[in-house]
Protein backbone atom coordinates (compact mmCIF):
# COMPACT_ATOMS: atom_id res chain seq x y z
CA UNK A 1 0.00 0.00 0.00
CA UNK A 2 1.51 3.48 -1.07
CA UNK A 3 2.67 5.72 1.96
CA UNK A 4 0.21 8.71 2.45
CA UNK A 5 1.56 12.34 2.30
CA UNK A 6 1.85 12.65 6.26
CA UNK A 7 3.97 9.07 6.49
CA UNK A 8 6.38 10.03 3.54
CA UNK A 9 7.13 13.85 5.50
CA UNK A 10 7.15 11.76 8.86
CA UNK A 11 9.65 9.45 7.33
CA UNK A 12 11.71 12.42 5.96
CA UNK A 13 11.76 13.79 8.92
CA UNK A 14 13.12 10.93 11.09
CA UNK A 15 16.23 10.77 8.06
CA UNK A 16 17.28 14.51 8.71
CA UNK A 17 17.08 14.15 12.63
CA UNK A 18 19.23 10.97 11.91
CA UNK A 19 21.51 12.75 9.49
CA UNK A 20 21.61 15.73 11.70
CA UNK A 21 22.34 13.91 14.82
CA UNK A 22 25.38 12.07 12.93
CA UNK A 23 26.71 15.64 11.83
CA UNK A 24 26.80 16.81 15.18
CA UNK A 25 28.39 13.66 16.84
CA UNK A 26 30.95 14.07 13.92
CA UNK A 27 31.64 17.49 14.53
CA UNK A 28 31.93 16.58 18.46
CA UNK A 29 34.20 13.88 17.60
CA UNK A 30 36.53 15.76 15.26
CA UNK A 31 36.93 18.33 18.21
CA UNK A 32 37.81 15.51 20.74
CA UNK A 33 40.34 13.95 18.01
CA UNK A 34 42.09 17.18 17.58
CA UNK A 35 42.04 17.75 21.23
CA UNK A 36 43.50 14.50 22.27
CA UNK A 37 46.32 15.05 18.87
CA UNK A 38 46.98 18.39 20.72
CA UNK A 39 47.34 16.75 23.99
CA UNK A 40 49.97 14.10 23.12
CA UNK A 41 51.96 16.50 21.21
CA UNK A 42 52.46 18.38 23.79
CA UNK A 43 54.49 16.07 25.41
CA UNK A 44 55.64 14.35 22.44
CA UNK A 45 59.69 15.72 21.15
CA UNK A 46 59.39 16.97 17.49
CA UNK A 47 55.09 17.92 17.77
CA UNK A 48 55.24 20.29 20.54
CA UNK A 49 54.26 22.90 17.65
CA UNK A 50 50.57 20.96 17.34
CA UNK A 51 50.33 21.47 20.82
CA UNK A 52 51.47 25.31 21.17
CA UNK A 53 50.17 26.81 17.66
CA UNK A 54 47.01 27.29 15.86
CA UNK A 55 47.42 24.92 13.05
CA UNK A 56 45.09 22.48 14.37
CA UNK A 57 42.33 24.52 15.21
CA UNK A 58 42.53 26.34 11.50
CA UNK A 59 41.99 23.08 9.93
CA UNK A 60 38.85 22.86 12.25
CA UNK A 61 37.64 26.08 12.35
CA UNK A 62 37.18 25.91 8.28
CA UNK A 63 36.38 22.53 7.80
CA UNK A 64 33.48 22.63 10.17
CA UNK A 65 32.25 25.95 8.89
CA UNK A 66 33.08 27.14 4.91
CA UNK A 67 30.63 27.69 3.06
CA UNK A 68 27.62 27.08 5.75
CA UNK A 69 24.90 29.64 7.02
CA UNK A 70 26.11 31.88 9.60
CA UNK A 71 24.08 30.33 12.59
CA UNK A 72 24.98 26.97 11.48
CA UNK A 73 28.75 27.66 11.11
CA UNK A 74 28.87 28.98 14.77
CA UNK A 75 27.15 26.35 16.28
CA UNK A 76 29.53 23.87 14.38
CA UNK A 77 32.81 25.76 15.05
CA UNK A 78 31.79 26.68 18.79
CA UNK A 79 30.95 22.52 19.81
CA UNK A 80 34.09 21.72 18.21
CA UNK A 81 36.45 23.98 19.59
CA UNK A 82 34.67 23.73 23.09
CA UNK A 83 35.30 19.53 22.86
CA UNK A 84 38.66 20.07 21.36
CA UNK A 85 39.65 22.43 24.29
CA UNK A 86 38.42 20.38 27.18
CA UNK A 87 39.64 17.35 25.75
CA UNK A 88 42.87 19.00 25.57
CA UNK A 89 43.34 20.18 29.22
CA UNK A 90 41.87 17.02 29.96
CA UNK A 91 43.96 14.98 27.73
CA UNK A 92 47.07 16.82 28.94
CA UNK A 93 46.54 15.36 32.48
CA UNK A 94 46.33 12.22 31.52
CA UNK A 95 49.36 11.64 29.01
CA UNK A 96 51.74 13.25 32.25
CA UNK A 97 50.34 10.88 34.76
CA UNK A 98 51.19 8.02 32.34
CA UNK A 99 54.50 9.19 31.39
CA UNK A 100 55.46 10.24 34.78
CA UNK A 101 54.58 7.43 36.69
CA UNK A 102 53.71 8.42 40.27
CA UNK A 103 53.92 12.80 39.52
CA UNK A 104 51.24 14.84 40.65
CA UNK A 105 49.25 16.69 38.27
CA UNK A 106 45.96 18.16 38.04
CA UNK A 107 43.78 20.46 35.61
CA UNK A 108 43.73 24.43 36.55
CA UNK A 109 39.84 25.18 36.23
CA UNK A 110 40.65 28.86 36.03
CA UNK A 111 43.02 28.40 33.35
CA UNK A 112 40.59 25.63 31.90
CA UNK A 113 38.22 27.71 32.13
CA UNK A 114 39.80 30.67 30.69
CA UNK A 115 39.90 28.78 27.93
CA UNK A 116 36.82 27.36 27.10
CA UNK A 117 35.65 31.12 27.14
CA UNK A 118 38.12 31.61 24.78
CA UNK A 119 36.83 28.40 22.29
CA UNK A 120 33.20 29.80 22.62
CA UNK A 121 34.64 33.20 21.43
CA UNK A 122 36.70 31.74 18.53
CA UNK A 123 33.89 29.67 17.55
CA UNK A 124 31.72 32.60 16.89
CA UNK A 125 34.68 34.52 15.31
CA UNK A 126 34.95 31.13 12.87
CA UNK A 127 31.49 30.89 12.01
CA UNK A 128 31.10 34.31 11.11
CA UNK A 129 34.58 34.78 9.39
CA UNK A 130 35.80 31.14 7.89
CA UNK A 131 32.01 30.47 6.60
CA UNK A 132 32.79 32.66 3.71
CA UNK A 133 35.56 30.71 2.27
CA UNK A 134 34.88 29.07 -1.08
CA UNK A 135 32.77 31.96 -2.38
CA UNK A 136 33.03 35.13 -4.51
CA UNK A 137 33.83 38.64 -2.62
CA UNK A 138 35.69 40.52 -0.80
CA UNK A 139 34.04 39.18 2.74
CA UNK A 140 35.29 35.61 1.02
CA UNK A 141 38.85 36.94 0.58
CA UNK A 142 39.20 38.31 3.68
CA UNK A 143 37.96 34.84 5.56
CA UNK A 144 40.31 32.71 3.49
CA UNK A 145 43.66 35.57 4.23
CA UNK A 146 42.84 35.94 7.67
CA UNK A 147 42.86 31.89 8.00
CA UNK A 148 46.18 31.81 5.94
CA UNK A 149 47.53 35.11 8.32
CA UNK A 150 46.83 32.51 11.17
CA UNK A 151 49.62 30.10 10.00
CA UNK A 152 51.91 32.64 8.37
CA UNK A 153 52.26 34.00 11.82
CA UNK A 154 52.14 30.60 13.20
CA UNK A 155 55.31 29.97 11.01
CA UNK A 156 57.17 33.44 11.45
CA UNK A 157 56.90 32.36 15.39
CA UNK A 158 58.61 29.28 14.73
CA UNK A 159 60.96 30.96 12.20
CA UNK A 160 61.83 33.41 15.01
CA UNK A 161 64.93 34.35 15.87
CA UNK A 162 66.96 31.36 14.24
CA UNK A 163 65.24 31.35 10.84
CA UNK A 164 64.71 27.86 11.16
CA UNK A 165 61.79 25.45 12.18
CA UNK A 166 60.66 21.62 12.00
CA UNK A 167 60.42 20.53 8.38
CA UNK A 168 57.02 18.74 8.90
CA UNK A 169 55.40 21.91 10.64
CA UNK A 170 56.55 23.62 7.70
CA UNK A 171 55.07 21.37 5.19
CA UNK A 172 52.23 20.46 7.00
CA UNK A 173 51.51 24.59 7.32
CA UNK A 174 52.33 25.20 3.59
CA UNK A 175 49.91 21.53 2.73
CA UNK A 176 47.16 23.32 5.08
CA UNK A 177 47.56 26.73 3.25
CA UNK A 178 47.03 25.02 -0.09
CA UNK A 179 43.86 22.97 0.62
CA UNK A 180 42.73 26.48 2.19
CA UNK A 181 43.37 28.27 -1.35
CA UNK A 182 41.95 24.95 -3.32
CA UNK A 183 38.74 25.76 -1.67
CA UNK A 184 39.22 29.81 -1.80
CA UNK A 185 40.17 30.55 -5.26
CA UNK A 186 36.61 29.82 -7.19
CA UNK A 187 38.40 32.68 -10.29
CA UNK A 188 40.92 34.57 -11.28
CA UNK A 189 39.11 37.48 -9.54
CA UNK A 190 38.81 35.65 -6.49
CA UNK A 191 42.35 34.96 -6.60
CA UNK A 192 43.25 38.53 -7.21
CA UNK A 193 41.73 39.84 -4.47
CA UNK A 194 42.78 37.44 -1.86
CA UNK A 195 46.53 38.56 -3.15
CA UNK A 196 45.72 42.13 -2.33
CA UNK A 197 44.46 40.76 1.32
CA UNK A 198 47.20 38.93 2.01
CA UNK A 199 49.64 41.25 3.77
CA UNK A 200 47.25 43.16 5.81
CA UNK A 201 45.31 39.87 7.37
CA UNK A 202 48.84 38.12 7.83
CA UNK A 203 49.72 41.22 10.18
CA UNK A 204 46.44 40.37 11.57
CA UNK A 205 46.89 36.89 11.89
CA UNK A 206 50.19 37.86 13.91
CA UNK A 207 48.50 40.48 16.45
CA UNK A 208 45.72 37.43 16.90
CA UNK A 209 48.57 34.86 18.12
CA UNK A 210 50.36 37.84 20.01
CA UNK A 211 47.09 37.85 22.05
CA UNK A 212 46.59 34.18 22.40
CA UNK A 213 49.96 33.85 23.57
CA UNK A 214 49.59 36.64 26.16
CA UNK A 215 46.18 35.09 27.64
CA UNK A 216 48.12 32.00 28.53
CA UNK A 217 50.70 33.84 30.18
CA UNK A 218 48.27 35.17 32.14
CA UNK A 219 46.34 32.30 32.95
CA UNK A 220 49.73 30.44 33.59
Amino acid sequence: MPATVAEREETHSDRSLVKSTGVQLGIVVSGMFSGGLAAISYYAPGLEWLAHGFLIWIVLGVTTTAGHTLRTAVRRASTALLSGVLVFYLGKQWVHVLQYAGAEYSVDPVRMTAWLAVAVLAGITCGTVFRHIGREGWSAAIATTTAIGLLSGDAARELYPTLSADPVFLVCTMLVVLVILLLAVVSKRQFGRIVLMALPCAGFGLALLLAAELLERLTW
